[in-house]
């Protein structure tokens, strides 16, 4: 009968979840554009509920390159800027064919500035007005139609 001691046993199981951690890292799913794909909740303050899967930019790459150059956006698609920091944010709309929402998140997830239907191609800077770690592109009009207003809480999963 073979004996093992403890101290492999805790080293084998250190080292089977530290692989089955990284195997699921490395099999995150992208969008066709290449970017990493994440399921948010939007919990509105009339109740609603409303999942998503975003597009999610958190490097510098992806945030600068963002939403550019899309022609096309459905109802159920839109881009979750994330930043290691809070910070006032500003968006332009250069080389961005399509009108969109732009959503400004607080460090807790509460939305706090909602810039509305922006101007394609528009080089005019849209500030978050105050300190945030999340943006949230949606397609334009998509925030009013989903009644998602100023409170409404944003929740990674």
């Amino acid at each position: 009968m073979v004996m093992i001691s403890r101290k492999y046993v805790l080293l084998l199981l250190v080292f089977i979840t530290f692989f089955s951690v990284s195997t699921a890292k490395a099999q995150q799913l992208l969008s066709e554009n290449g970017f990493p794909l994440s399921v948010i909740q939007l919990h509105t303050s009339s109740g609603d509920v409303i999942k998503l899967v975003t597009e999610t930019a958190q490097t510098s790459t992806e945030r600068a390159k963002g939403l550019m150059f899309r022609e096309a956006l459905s109802d159920s698609e839109g881009m979750l800027f994330i930043w290691p920091d809070r910070a006032v944010r500003q968006f332009w709309m250069k080389n961005t064919p399509l009108s969109l929402d732009i959503l400004f998140f607080d460090g807790k997830g509460i939305l706090q500035h909602i810039a509305l239907e922006q101007t394609p191609f528009s080089e005019s800077p849209i500030s978050s007005l105050v300190p945030t770690k999340y943006v949230l592109e949606l397609p334009a009009g998509d925030a009013r139609r989903r009644g998602i207003d100023i409170g409404t809480i944003l929740r990674l999963k």
